[in-house]
């Protein structure tokens, strides 16, 4: 692609935010001492999730000869007590650094790693020689499905965490499939040789959370591409991995682009990251991938991406543009917020870009136009100094592969708005057919059939939210939207729907609400065609499929799952303890009534820890001591507000039953932060 000379001011200030970005990479940033407290609400939470009581402990002081994985014998490394870890378990790593050699693999499925509640536990893999191994770094194998990193800072790696695949394993295998359902949350990753974090062809389901992701590719930087934004150092590359979640992420100073997702990637959501200093383009919706990478029975035109949504993103200061569509397919752009973008010495494309893939050029390749975006609400707004369009719609015809077009037809675009401080904002056509150059905003408007954006300064204040009214509803809304948000009233309740319900009762309509809450939600049904039973008790059963649809609605599912052969229940069991919400083989019978303390472990692992942020404080309770059963759980729900005890002192009484209206009231204040009882002291 041809550069654009570029005035000397941007380059030198380019050339310096250049230096400053370098220096970290010939030596890696030092390990944090704790987890960031990062604008937005995006980024790590904290560490606060429960430690399982079997789970497997690490220490930097372990030895793995005498260890028993206790939290008194310890492992030294992480790869031993993966060793020993039986599907579904935990490893927890108490604080400190971690220095693993080549890598930590991680080959079965379901296995957690995280650090120990309130604390910090680096993986530093800068010590390998990072230019000869591609195996370094955390690594997620095809027998992991299910697997979690969770509260970890991993520096180093050919790329810091990799998910895997078995795509050229056997040449002869036409069925492809990598690892599925990972999470990778609340985390740190930064200094990797090339990409950050690598998500490879067959994978699925991956998320990507609340992470602070930062200086990609300490093998490229200093070379003459390095400016330009070429090189081989995403903060996040997914090549044709479907449905991967990237959600809430800080991810800043990368070489290359700060999230791909191309060959072929389906269903991949991008939202509500913050997305800063970043020498390639922001967000990229497809690429340019080599062909081989594709999967031709379900993409047989090689579209790069396909229904891939970005929404609520920030993205301020790239190199290339803000936000890329190449070789998509029914793409959504909506809501995002694009500051200072394409400002980089190349000066490439626009904004907002429609590029080619060129797919390595090979005669069997498909390189589709974009095809069927819609763009709207966003905000685009530029400094003086910007020289190039708003939108591109790029064209090429090239001799070798005959005429390549960026798009199909015209875009859907409408309600976003478009800044540039001091000078009118510019769009181009490149296409022959039709081909408009430095057109004004009527002029395009009227070129695609009607566009209904304005051009205004939209007066971002320090939060980057517009307080000019015509810019209403336009970029982010709100950087961080909490996935408690996804809980959502399904049903409608009324007085009466349940004949042994009284509302005027503790938790009846006419005072907490409870029984109307969980059923408004969706979470809890009568025990029969009219009744509730308030006053009966929860068995262990109902527990854990209540903590199923809470989890599952938590993280963007529906809450409802499918019946199956065998116990009603069993379906529900699977899931907790594939999500580690309940530890695998914790209740015997099923058909038991829960007591307060099993309840209490049930409910407050159905959603993170750091949705059960502290508003009281406990010193002690009459009857809950560190030898109860479940003492972490039961406590870390009265801190919350969840729990508040029988009586003003707190007693709770663990080996107790729970009613069904209890739990109904436990159940509304976890998906309902508003209703938790704060400013108590307890002890």
């Amino acid at each position: 692609m041809k550069l654009k000379t570029n005035s000397k001011k941007i380059l030198l200030s380019l050339l310096a935010a250049a230096i400053l970005f370098v220096s970290p990479i010939a030596a890696p940033t030092a390990a944090k001492t704790a987890v960031p407290a990062l604008p937005f609400g995006v980024g790590p939470r904290g560490n606060f999730d429960i430690d399982p009581a079997n789970g497997i402990y690490v220490s930097p002081k372990g030895d793995d000869s005498s260890a028993t994985g206790s939290a008194g014998k310890p492992y030294k490394s992480i790869n031993a007590a993966l060793e020993t870890a039986k599907p579904g378990g935990t490893v927890i790593l108490r604080g400190g650094t971690y220095s693993e050699g080549v890598n930590v693999r991680i080959r079965k499925p379901n296995i957690t790693i995280k650090s120990a509640k309130g604390e910090w536990a680096v993986i530093d893999l800068t010590k390998h020689d990072i230019g000869h191994d591609q195996d370094s770094g955390v690594y997620f194998d095809v027998g992991s499905s299910g697997g979690r990193l969770q509260g970890v800072e991993v520096i180093g790696g050919f790329y810091a965490v990799c998910v895997e695949t078995t795509f050229r394993w056997d040449p002869d295998d036409p069925f492809t499939y990598g690892a599925s359902d990972i999470i990778i949350e609340d985390c740190v990753l930064h200094d990797s040789k090339y990409d950050v974090v690598k998500v490879k062809p067959g994978c699925s389901n991956i998320t990507i959370r609340h992470n602070e992701i930062y200086n990609s590719g300490r093998a490229e930087a200093g070379k003459p591409y390095w400016l330009y934004g070429e090189a081989n150092a995403e903060g996040i590359d997914n090549v044709n991995g479907h449905k991967m979640t990237v959600q809430n992420n800080h991810i800043h100073d990368i070489g290359g682009t700060g999230i791909y997702a191309k060959g072929g990637a389906a269903d991949v959501l991008i939202e509500s990251n913050f997305i800063e200093r970043i020498y390639g383009a922001g967000i990229m919706v497809g690429f340019d991938t080599s062909p081989e990478w594709f999967d031709t029975m379900a993409n047989p035109k090689y579209y790069e991406n396909i229904r891939g949504v970005v929404r609520n993103n920030l993205i301020v200061g790239t190199g290339w543009e803000g936000i890329g569509l190449y070789g998509s397919k029914d793409a959504q752009i909506y809501n995002n917020t694009l500051v200072d973008v394409d400002n980089g010495p190349g000066k490439y494309h626009s904004a907002i870009y429609f590029g080619l893939t060129y797919q390595d050029w090979e005669d069997y390749a498909g390189r589709p136009a974009n095809v069927n975006p819609n763009i709207h609400h966003n905000i685009i707004s530029q400094p003086a100094a910007f020289m190039c369009p708003m939108i591109e719609i790029r064209y090429d015809d090239n001799d070798q592969l005959g005429p390549l077009s960026a798009l199909e037809g015209n875009p859907v675009m409408n309600d976003n708005c478009y800044y540039i401080a001091g000078k009118k904002a510019s769009f181009d056509d490149r296409r022959p057919q039709s081909e408009l150059k430095n057109a004004n905003l009527s002029a395009w408007q009227a070129h695609i059939g009607g566009e209904g954006s304005i051009e205004a300064d939209p007066e971002l204040d320090a939060r980057y939210m517009p307080a000019n009214p015509q810019c209403a509803g336009m970029g982010i809304n709100s950087l961080a939207p909490s996935p408690i948000l996804n809980f959502k009233k399904t049903k409608t309740y009324r007085s009466g729907l349940f004949s042994d319900v009284n509302e005027n009762d503790w938790y009846g309509q006419n005072k907490e609400k409870s029984v109307a809450t969980v059923y408004e939600y969706g979470l809890m049904q009568g025990s029969g065609a009219d009744t509730f039973k308030p006053n009966g008790d929860i068995t262990i059963a109902e527990a854990v499929a209540i903590a199923a649809r809470i989890h599952d609605i938590y993280n963007g599912g529906t809450g409802e799952f499918a019946a199956r052969g065998g116990e009603w229940y069993q379906v529900y069991a699977d899931y907790a303890e594939g999500k580690n919400i309940i530890d695998a083989g914790t209740f015997p019978d099923y058909a038991k009534s829960a007591t307060r303390a099993e309840m209490a472990y049930i409910f407050s692992r159905s959603v993170p820890q750091g949705e059960l942020a502290a508003v009281n404080t406990v010193k002690s309770l009459p009857d809950v001591n560190s030898g109860t059963k479940y003492h972490a759980e039961i406590i870390a729900l009265y801190e919350a507000g969840v729990l508040t005890g029988s009586d003003d002192k707190g007693t709770f009484n663990p080996n107790g039953s729970i009613t069904r209206a209890e739990a109904a009231a436990v159940i509304a204040r976890i998906i309902l932060p508003k209703s938790r009882a704060g400013g108590k002291v307890f002890g």
